[in-house]
């Protein structure tokens, strides 16, 4: 009797054992696409591993709303039907057991040159008229091949070209080429797409028949993927042959060419790679706003008769005699037969950030003409501008509280420019002319606005790994800060060797559009000890060694055109050297000399990183004599407590201090750090404000004539939620739960944010009413758009005059249209979060 019920329990188990479980024992899920980020039109995927026999999942937003839902059979792959961008949270359920990942979908970044480029396109293969010819390696025989325009395939317009090989009878390479128009180009951009190669091989021919080659590693995934050539005689294997034989790039490029090799190829004798956008770029003029082309008299000028001065006549005519350009220029007379002083013509306009001011005149009667700039206060600057010669000629003005003849009235009257600009008067007065009459002809006058560059701090010369420099790529940084530890490339004194994870991080930016920021930092016990790392140069011995790492580096590196002296040396600096305003600068000194003596286009940057504490610090360096000895002044206005609104007092009050000790003349001002970080540690916020926090700061800082924004940082350092460090990324460390490098909301609102300001100029502030914060953009395109949100306070509707269609884009890239009613009128939600208002319809926006 026991042994059958045993039997029959062993086969009731045995049978047990071939029925699905009713609860999943396993459920994992992982990155398909790096970080889990997609862009329109990709299909949503991310690996999935469970021993059920079904999941169900639901993505919800920043906000905990579940957006969508859904359920498959076990696969590797679950596909999400999420297509709207933004940032989304997934939980997948298999029985009792969940697991969650994040991910985010954003617009494609854009080809577009930025702002500060001009663009020459080489390759839309759109028609066989660009010359693109087929060659197949002659040299090594038996490969075949073609190149063709192809309809199937294409990354913009209707064709791309598309250059295919075959190695299964021998040889080593096709390719594809064609001579180039002369261009002083200085990067190549390009897209491709390819089925299986791991590099192109890229070969540019110089003005002496030199060609320059390198290899372009591909990404391994099978999209359109874009590539830049940042330089000509480097990259990666780079060899040269032919022409000079000197591996010096002598400009202009004479010839192209794009090379299929069979090396590239993994587990097959054939390939082929589609490419399409091909285009040279050069360094472009400054971006310019234009104040008067006086094609129309819709630009606002008026004559002025100078009335607080009785008897002046005079009148403003648009002239079509020999203009400057254009068919038109503006004709201002004066009569002061009865009186007065001067005569003027004289305009208002949204505010102008302008470093630059630049005009053209013509008078055979003055013998200078009068500026009045007003900026932001209200106060009025005015100037005397020397004039010589009867002919056109150009003035060009870059400070506008000096100059000469310099007063100032009204606004703080303080004789401190104040900007941005918002209104203009150019006046003839009568002590410039030597009798009663005169008259001047204006044209073409322009604000010069700096440009302004988004990047992100990272630790790529520490512990992190190059895997995912291209996901900062993808969010529109174009910069990035990083270091080269002086220790690790000094262990023999007088020797350097840098290491290999420097030349990677590096090469991979230059492959991903980063213009690099490197820092120079940290002490070497070859020289002042004892502590190795953090134990600065304090004697003149370490700090001459110190200037020569650095003009090392600089040697080392020519793609590095920014390098910065040290990192918070007010906090950084242990040892003797006590962290004081003086030690640095004779740090300073001695390698800006170095560096500058053999790299005079090398922009150093320097300041001790102030911080907003540390201001008693900094205005000791200035009055030592500092800001001779650097180009650029760092600083770290972190201020986790406070909106990034508050970013703008601690600029302003490093600004005025540069004024004070440096003749009332400004340096340019980039933050190389400011950040907030999640977590649980005190003063942290949530991962919502975080990510509203840091596309207001990156939008708010160029109202602050800030030339450069860099986040920190990029990745969060690990783990530990208690750990300040660990939490101020924008993805999610590799050993996260949620994936490696996977999306935090900040994600996306700094990729929005990027792609907004993307080649932007800044044009202004308004404030619309109900403490909003209006900021005034000319994109890249140069059409306009604006940025809202309140500092602090509830939603508000704001009403949008226009006469056509208004994009509405949201801190995390959702884009919608709206028409204007009856009234030509649209009301927008807008809130402490920014929102993104864009037209060449738009004329205003206010709030009830």
């Amino acid at each position: 009797m026991r042994r059958t019920l045993a039997l029959a329990l062993g086969v009731l188990l045995l049978t047990l054992g071939t029925i699905t479980p009713a609860h999943a024992a396993t459920l994992a899920l992982t990155p398909i696409t790096l970080g889990n980020v997609f862009t329109d039109g990709q299909a949503v995927k991310v690996g999935l591993s469970t021993d059920a026999a079904s999941v169900t999942w639901s993505a919800a937003d920043v906000n905990g709303t579940v957006v969508a839902t859904g359920s498959q059979a076990a696969a590797s792959t679950l596909q999400l039907s999420v297509t709207n961008r933004g940032w989304y949270k997934l939980t997948v359920q298999a029985g009792t057991l969940t697991a969650q990942t994040t991910f985010a979908i954003l617009s494609p970044l854009s080809t577009a040159p930025v702002t500060g480029v001009a663009s020459t396109r080489v390759g839309d293969f759109e028609n066989a008229a660009e010359g693109w010819t087929f060659y197949p390696g002659s040299e090594f025989p038996g490969a075949t091949g073609g190149f063709a325009l192809d309809t199937t395939d294409n990354h913009s317009g209707t064709h791309a070209g598309k250059l295919s090989g075959d190695f299964s009878a021998g040889g080593a390479y096709v390719s594809v080429t064609r001579p180039l128009p002369a261009v002083a180009a200085n990067s190549v951009s390009l897209w491709a797409r390819t089925p299986n190669l791991s590099f192109l091989t890229f070969r540019l021919t110089d003005a002496t028949g030199q060609v320059h080659q390198q290899r372009l590693t591909l990404s391994g995934g099978t999209d359109w993927q874009p590539l830049t050539v940042t330089r000509f005689d480097g990259g990666k294997q780079y060899v040269h042959f032919g022409g000079a034989n000197d591996g010096v790039w002598h400009g202009p490029a004479k010839q192209i060419e794009v090379v299929l090799d069979k090396g590239a190829i993994s587990g097959a004798t054939s390939s082929s790679v589609s490419l399409d956008d091909l285009t040279l770029n050069s360094p472009a003029p400054a971006p310019t706003t234009p104040l008067g082309d006086y094609e129309s008299t819709a630009e606002g000028w008026s004559f002025y008769p100078g009335s607080e001065f009785p008897g002046a006549t005079g009148s403003l005519s648009y002239d079509t005699a020999s203009p400057q350009s254009g068919a038109q220029s503006a004709k201002l007379t004066g009569d002061f037969t009865g009186g007065g002083n001067y005569v003027a013509l004289q305009r208002t306009f949204v505010p102008v950030n302008l470093n630059a001011l630049s005009l053209w005149v013509k008078s055979s009667q003055l013998s200078a003409l009068g500026l009045r700039l007003t900026d932001a206060t209200g106060q009025v600057h005015q100037q005397r501008l020397p004039l010589t010669g009867t002919g056109w000629q150009q003035l060009n003005v870059t400070r506008f509280d000096g100059g000469t003849g310099y007063l100032h009235i009204g606004g703080a009257n303080d004789g401190v420019w104040h900007g941005p600009a918002t209104a203009i008067m150019l006046t003839l007065d009568k002590s410039s002319i030597s009798g009663t009459t005169a008259s001047v002809n204006v044209d073409a006058v322009a604000a010069t606005t700096r440009r302004s560059l988004v990047g992100a701090s990272t630790h790529f010369g520490g512990s992190w790994s190059p895997n995912a420099i291209p996901l900062l790529a993808q969010t529109g940084a174009r910069g990035a800060r990083d270091e080269a530890y002086w220790s690790a490339a000094e262990t023999t004194a007088g020797t350097y060797s840098f290491p290999a994870k420097v030349n990677a991080y590096l090469q991979s930016w230059q492959s991903n559009s980063l213009d690099p920021l490197l820092i120079a930092d940290y002490g070497n016990c070859l020289y002042d000890c004892p502590d190795q790392l953090f134990n600065a140069p304090y004697t003149d011995t370490g700090r001459a060694a110190f200037a020569n790492y650095a003009d090392a580096l600089a040697t080392q590196y020519p793609q590095v055109h920014n390098l910065a002296v040290w990192n918070e040396w007010d906090v950084n600096a242990a040892g003797p050297a006590n962290k004081t305003p003086d030690s640095y600068l004779a740090l300073l000194k001695a390698t800006y000399t170095k560096v500058k003596a053999n790299h005079p286009d090398v922009t150093i940057v320097g300041g001790g990183d102030t911080d907003v504490t540390q201001q008693a610090w900094f205005q000791a360096f200035c009055q030592l004599g500092g800001l001779k000895y650097l180009d650029v002044v760092s600083i770290h206005p972190y201020n986790y407590l406070h909106a990034p609104e508050g970013l703008g007092a601690a600029i302003d009050q490093v600004r005025a201090t540069i004024r004070q000790y440096n003749g009332g003349v400004d340096k340019p001002i980039w933050i190389t750090e400011a950040g907030w970080f999640t977590g649980t540690a005190q003063a942290s916020v949530d991962e919502a404000t975080q990510a509203m926090y840091l596309a207001r700061a990156q939008l708010n800082v160029p109202g602050h004539d800030v030339g450069r924004f860099y986040m920190y940082d990029f990745k969060n350092d690990g783990v530990d939620p208690a750990a300040q460090e660990d939490n101020f990324g924008l993805v999610h460390h590799e050993a996260d739960a949620l994936g490696a490098y996977t999306p935090k909301p900040a994600y996306v609102a700094y990729a929005t944010a990027a792609r907004q300001l993307r080649g932007a100029t800044f044009l202004g502030k308004e404030y619309p009413g109900n403490g909003l914060i209006d900021q005034v953009y000319a994109a890249n395109d140069g059409t306009p758009f604006r940025a809202i949100w309140a500092a602090s306070g509830a939603n508000s509707t704001v009403t949008v005059k226009a006469t056509g269609p208004v994009q509405v884009t949201s801190l995390y890239g959702l884009s919608y249209t709206l028409s204007p009613d009856a009234n030509g009128q649209v009301s927008v939600t807008v809130g402490v979060w920014p929102t993104y208002i864009s037209g060449t319809n738009v004329t205003s926006v206010t709030a009830p």
